[in-house]
């Protein structure tokens, strides 16, 4: 009975490291966010390949300011990471003045 606990185990354990692996993981996409100051459009694709390449940098405080994106978490930990790694930082390098086609 050990035995084919411990199969059933590590099919699982192998199903879930393929399902999840990074491969599998679709990163390559943009979200906008309707402010008051204007439209800010993420490119995740841009921030996780071309300059971050660390998932865990900005899901783990995505997590700890509550698990989506807000202003405080924007312009506290966002800001600060283009701050040290010369993105805009001015507020018209991230908003812009359109309006989100309603849903």
């Amino acid at each position: 009975m050990r035995k084919y606990s411990f199969l059933i185990l590590l099919t699982f354990v192998a199903f879930f490291c393929c399902a999840f692996s990074e491969e599998n993981y679709n990163y390559k996409f943009k979200t906008e966010y309707q402010t008051s100051a204007g439209v800010v459009t993420f490119d995740h694709e841009v921030h996780s390949v071309d300059r971050l390449n660390d998932c865990h940098a900005c899901h783990s405080a995505l997590k700890a300011f509550g698990g989506s994106m807000t202003k405080l978490l924007a312009h506290n930990y966002c800001q600060n990471c283009h701050e040290s790694s010369k993105g805009p930082t001015e507020c018209n390098g991230c908003h812009h003045q359109k309006k989100v086609a309603s849903k």
